[in-house]
């Protein structure tokens, strides 16, 4: 409960920040698609390969028809990710967790968020990795022994890494980000996002 608490509570404090801002140029910083609407605006979202609702200045979260509700968790990133965008372009050059600022901090949690459950469900299987991932609109990269890159927001590509292994080395894997990342999520943020991209995909696997 506490933690539902925390969620809430941080939803909340996102909200009303997203009240204060300009509709349109949230949109234009964060590749949302601004729609007026007689009472206000809606922004629409890629999220994943899941087109979002945001109602503004209500702040409300609105999935797709035939789609679960976004959890909090879910709710909470789509919220930052909008009011912190400030539509910097992304510079093509991938980093690790740890290059983040503050990555070294939450790499722990990153660690047990996404890094390890990546390895765990993908490592001796990684053709899995690119099968699932072209379903939720991926496309396969060049790092690595296999490698998947996936848009989880417009300005927030993310490279998942599977490094198979031989007789002697276990199998490895790892994310990669693109170095603007930081000026669109906090490190604390990232970590979560990662790990839902990971879970997305251990979810579509066992669903199989």
């Amino acid at each position: 409960m506490p933690r539902i608490d925390g969620y809430k509570n941080a939803l909340d404090i996102a909200r009303s920040e997203f009240r204060k801002k300009d509709p349109k140029t949230l949109a234009r910083n964060s590749g949302a698609v601004y729609q007026a609407e007689s009472k206000g605006a809606v922004l629409h979202l890629p999220f994943f390969y899941r087109k979002i609702k945001i109602a503004w200045p209500e702040g409300e979260v609105i999935a797709p028809k035939g789609v679960k509700d976004l959890s909090l968790q879910e709710q909470g990133l789509i919220m930052h990710y909008l009011i912190q965008a400030p539509g910097t372009p992304l510079t093509n050059t991938w980093i690790t967790f740890r290059e983040i600022p503050s990555g070294e901090f939450y790499y722990p949690a990153f660690v047990k968020r996404a890094k390890e459950p990546l390895v765990q469900a993908f490592g001796r299987q990684p053709d899995l990795l690119i099968e699932l991932g072209m379903k939720m609109g991926g496309t396969k990269g060049a790092v690595g022994d296999v490698a998947l890159c996936v848009q989880a927001f417009p300005q927030i590509p993310i490279c998942l890494i599977i490094w198979a292994g031989d007789d002697e080395f276990p199998p490895d894997g790892n994310l990669l980000f693109d170095s603007s990342i930081s000026k669109y999520l906090p490190a604390e943020d990232i970590a979560v996002l990662s790990g839902l991209v990971v879970y997305s995909l251990i979810g579509m696997n066992n669903k199989k």
